[in-house]
């Protein structure tokens, strides 16, 4: 059988394909180029990036190390289009947006599917850490790096034909496999931040894409002045670091409001809620209106019960969560991941 391996340059997309091959599968590389090298010279890198040159060529060497072609797609366009410009948007608009989510969704599995149809692909796989089983998915055994959140809002049907070889794996054993092996990759470090924002400058990203950062007022949810801050868009719903502001206790970021360049905090208190409402449904098999599930708000957030309303668009927690308007929700079943969807703007009730 044949199968498409989406190669990132890291190492555990690295050892998914080695595994595969080693299990007797025709395996087909890819590295996706989702950003022109030009655009990292505006930065000085201290550290590797996706789709960074480093990481094509480290993709590059580990598929020869390995014995398989490797295919660099030009996805360049597509990925401004999807994700750098909603991502602005979204910022914009006052929401804090999960790219790697919607990357999953808009670029990869998408590309992934259609490159393996073009070749007459059994199927594809990725390095992501979560486990694939006959078309459902389910959380990693590696729980610290389990990647099942960032694929809650992946299409049903391209999880039909998905493997992923390093789901089953703790983190310790991916890097012994590549080292054992001689892949350039074993110590190369993960990936961090948003991909396309290399030094993590969220400002200066801003500014050399000509968004209208500036300061404005910081003001307590009773419309108390107290400072100013360096630009709405550098600030997200629960943020506490970085704020600025001298307090007699913790303030944190309760609400951002784009149409008057206003910050709003609070205390964690104010954070906390037991319902929120969501947009973008993703359900990976079909429910009643209301039902029954566990859920994250967030990527290294605990599991906690709720009740979804499909009629309302709202769901329901078992107990208090901070959820960021922007950020996914992703709902599970017995550890099977079922569906994900977007918190909302309007999503703290």
């Amino acid at each position: 059988m044949k199968i498409v391996v989406g190669m990132s340059g890291g190492v555990d997309s690295a050892v998914s394909a080695y595994l595969l091959k080693q299990m007797g599968y025709e395996v087909v590389g890819v590295h996706f180029k989702m950003e022109n090298d030009t655009f990292f010279s505006k930065y000085d890198l201290k550290h590797k990036v996706c789709c960074s040159p480093d990481d094509t060529i480290d993709a590059m060497k580990s598929a020869k190390k390995i014995g398989i072609d490797l295919h660099i797609i030009d996805l360049k366009d597509r990925f401004r289009d999807e994700i750098i410009k909603k991502f602005i948007r979204d910022y914009n608009d006052g929401v804090t947006p999960n790219p790697c989510a919607w990357c999953n969704r808009k670029m990869k599995f998408y590309a992934l599917e259609k490159i393996a149809k073009e070749i007459g692909a059994n199927g594809w796989a990725t390095g992501h850490y979560a486990i694939a089983k006959n078309g459902k998915l389910f959380m990693a055994s590696d729980q610290k790096k389990d990647q099942s959140y960032f694929l809650a809002l992946v299409k049903n049907i391209l999880l039909k034909n998905l493997i992923l070889p390093v789901g089953e794996l703790l983190k310790p054993q991916v890097r012994s496999i590549a080292a054992s092996n001689d892949l350039i990759v074993a110590t190369k470090p993960d990936s961090q931040d948003v991909c396309f924002i290399p030094d993590g400058d969220l400002g200066a990203f801003f500014r050399s894409e000509g968004v209208d950062v500036k300061t404005g007022p910081v003001v307590t949810k009773d419309g108390e002045y107290i400072g100013d801050h360096s630009g709405y868009q550098l600030y997200a719903i629960g943020q506490r670091k970085g704020v600025g502001i001298a307090s007699g206790e913790r303030m944190y970021v309760i609400k951002v409001e784009p149409e008057n360049n206003t910050v709003i905090v609070g205390t964690k208190a104010d954070l906390l809620k037991t319902k929120a409402v969501f947009k973008d449904l993703n359900l990976m098999d079909e429910f009643s209106n209301f039902f029954d599930c566990e859920c994250k708000v967030r990527s290294t957030a605990p599991l906690v019960r709720c009740t979804v309303n499909l009629s309302q668009n709202t769901v329901e927690f078992s107990e208090p969560v901070i959820p960021v308007p922007g950020q996914i929700i992703a709902f599970y079943k017995n550890k099977q991941l079922i569906g994900g969807a977007v918190i909302s703007k309007e999503g703290q009730v």
